[in-house]
């Protein structure tokens, strides 16, 4: 093999493995029959201080955001037109999931970014 195809295959591998963010996700929402769920994975060694979720759309009734477990309390409560930030601190200290319940919504479109 050619050392310029090392290189090539080398950095396209790179490419990849830095294209493939495990801490921030985006998910756009529009089939309500059925929660949904995002998990991140913090990197490690990387400085980490906060988590932020961002939700923008329309809903044509209430949505409920809750943190790590269907039994938690809700961070958030949402309807109609939707343009919403909610963060909390955050120090790499494990995984993270963040659960949409469309609860009483059953139509609209919503985009969901959650990143740590």
């Amino acid at each position: 093999m050619s050392r310029f195809f090392k290189y090539l295959i080398i950095l396209v591998y790179t490419g990849i493995l830095f294209s493939c963010n495990k801490d921030e996700a985006k998910l756009v929402i529009t089939d309500f029959s059925e929660p949904q769920e995002i998990t991140l994975e913090p990197y490690d060694l990387y400085p980490y201080t906060m988590m932020n979720v961002w939700i923008t759309g329309h809903v044509n009734d209430t949505i409920i955001l809750k943190m790590h477990s269907d039994d938690n309390k809700p961070i958030l409560k949402l309807s109609g037109n939707i343009k919403e930030r909610w963060y909390t601190d955050y120090y790499g200290e494990g995984s993270r999931t963040l659960i949409f319940d469309p609860y009483k919504a059953t139509k609209g479109e919503l985009k969901i970014e959650f990143q740590l």
